[in-house]
Order: structure tokens, then C-alpha cells, then sequence
């Protein structure tokens, strides 16, 4: 087997993987949208009951305005909030691995990796990627930021590269 045909049997698994983290994730979206409609429309009963069963839980590590949330007494809010920031992240993360997927697919498909669909996908990836890390450094994200713009503009010049050899033959 040659570097041609490596590369293709890792696209392809790396495809495949891909879509099984896009399903998961997109299940992990499902099931925190179906809790914030189940709280949401619990809120009343759930207000109701005692303090004291309300507070051994720690919102402390769970962001800010839900942590601000809970220490206002209002742990279904903030329970809520959580749930939305982790509707938002996980769906974040089901659209980078939509398009990691479809990235391998067409690398494993084409006869080149050096197409402009294949760019166009690593900027979708690179800006969701790279707001994911802000959200936990901004350094970190920026440092990310430059790296992503490093590779697609080193893919911009293998499709041009790419377009050069098609035309030759």
C-alpha cells in the first residue's frame, strides 16, 4: 500500500468517527433541549419546594450568571441557564464534527485533498473551533486563530498548486 492509499483508509475512518461524534453530540443537544422544556415547565412546582434540598449542589464551577443565579435562590434559573450554555456547546460541537466529517469524506472521495470545498469547510471549522477556545482563554484562542489561518492558507496554495498540475495534464 502506498501514502495514497493510507491516506484514504484514515479519511475514510476519520469520516466515520466524525459523523459518530456529530450523532452523539447532536444527541447530547437533543437531551439538554428536552430538560430545559421539562424544567421550564416544572418551574412552579419545583419553586416550591424547600431551601435546604435546594443548596448542597455547588453552581459555583458552572459560570458566573448561573453561579449569580443559584446564590439569588433561584436554582431553577439557574439550572435553566446551564442547560442553555450546554445546548449552545454541544451544538457548537455537533457542526464542527458535520464538517470535520464532510472534510474526510471528500479527502477519502476525491483524488486530491486540495479542493476549494475542502477550504471553504476548514474555515467553517476554524472559526467555530477557535470561538470554542476563546470561551477558555482568549491567548489560547488567538493562538489558535493564527494556526488555523496558517493551514487554510497553506491549503489555498496546495489548491492553486493543485489547479496548476490539473491543467498540465
Amino acid at each position: 500500500m502506498g501514502k495514497s492509499a493510507d491516506i484514504k483508509r484514515a479519511s475514510r475512518l476519520i469520516g466515520k468517527t466524525g459523523k459518530i461524534f456529530q450523532i452523539l453530540f447532536g444527541m447530547f443537544t437533543g437531551i439538554f433541549l428536552i430538560s430545559i422544556f421539562v424544567l421550564s415547565a416544572l418551574r412552579n412546582t419545583l419553586s416550591t419546594m424547600t431551601a435546604a434540598s435546594q443548596t448542597d449542589f455547588d453552581f459555583s464551577h458552572m459560570g458566573y450568571l448561573t453561579a449569580k443565579l443559584a446564590d439569588e435562590g433561584r436554582m431553577i434559573d439557574a439550572c435553566i441557564v446551564f442547560l442553555i450554555f450546554g445546548v449552545l456547546f454541544s451544538l457548537m460541537l455537533t457542526v464542527i464534527m458535520h464538517f470535520i466529517s464532510r472534510i474526510f469524506n471528500k479527502i477519502y472521495n476525491d483524488y486530491s485533498p486540495f479542493l476549494p470545498e475542502i477550504v471553504k469547510d476548514l474555515k467553517v471549522v476554524s472559526v467555530l473551533f477557535t470561538l470554542l477556545i476563546l470561551q477558555g482563554s482568549i491567548g489560547f484562542g488567538i493562538i489558535a486563530g493564527f494556526i488555523f489561518w496558517g493551514i487554510i492558507k497553506l491549503y489555498e496554495y496546495g489548491c492553486e498548486l493543485q489547479n496548476q498540475v490539473d491543467e498540465t495534464w
